[in-house]
């Protein structure tokens, strides 16, 4: 399970400050920890030692600690991309057969097939993603970087404006969504764009300005026809 459903499945309100505890107690380890290796890394190697600097951590603990630790700690880190790969394929293909085709198409189908459609949206994405992972140029942490400024954009100016903005509409919503998404993926592959000012950035004042802009023109227009109505 990602750690986004993992939170969203919260039963109650006592378990909140449980998984906030919990998700804080291995997130700043974890990436003060790449930090550092980072760092140290460079001051040990120099900035120019690796072509593909995602071979430091690996390089490092066969070079500087004993094989068996070594090995303890390359798998451990491979074993966490693994966790990670295999809940993001389950997670994709439920969210195709669940939500895309039974909630969303309204096909009312039997257990059997909707465990044949996920079966066959696991086995398709797998494919796309290790299709992607074969033929790109870009390193792990741009692909990660980028699919994260898409999902950031895409929810968290709506998240935000539901918790803290109460004049936000459904369809401002959606075209929240619809925004960030797309202005991230046109902004990245628009050369030149993205040197200039990151989408990260770009897409998230776009997926803000959008929610207010629809939000304001779906409240006018509800208070026009309920006007009318009267």
């Amino acid at each position: 399970m990602s750690h986004r459903d993992s939170f969203g499945a919260i039963r109650d309100t006592a378990e909140i400050k449980r998984g906030r505890i919990i998700a804080f107690s291995w997130a700043i380890p974890a990436f003060l920890g790449a930090f550092f290796i980072g760092i140290i890394g460079m001051a040990l190697y120099g900035a120019d030692k690796f072509t593909d600097p995602e071979f430091l951590m690996p390089f490092m603990a066969t070079s500087l600690l004993p094989g068996w630790i070594a090995g303890i700690l390359i798998s451990g880190a491979m074993a966490a991309m693994m966790s990670t790969a295999d809940s993001q394929l389950l997670v994709t293909a439920s969210a195709i057969s669940e939500d895309l085709i039974h909630k969303i198409g309204k096909k009312d189908l039997s257990p059997e097939k909707l465990l044949t459609v996920s079966r066959i949206a696991t086995i398709a994405v797998g494919i796309f993603a290790f299709i992607m992972a074969c033929t790109s140029t870009d390193l792990v942490f741009s692909l990660v970087s980028y699919a994260w400024s898409g999902l950031g954009a895409s929810f968290g100016p709506v998240l935000l404006c539901i918790i803290y903005w109460q004049k936000i509409t459904k369809e401002a919503a959606i075209g929240g969504m619809l925004t960030g998404s797309l202005s991230t993926i046109i902004w990245k592959n628009i050369p030149g764009l993205n040197s200039i000012i990151s989408e990260r950035f770009v897409s998230y004042l776009l997926a803000f300005a959008a929610i207010i802009l629809i939000s304001m023109l779906t409240q006018r227009k509800t208070l026009n026809s309920k006007c009318k109505s009267e």
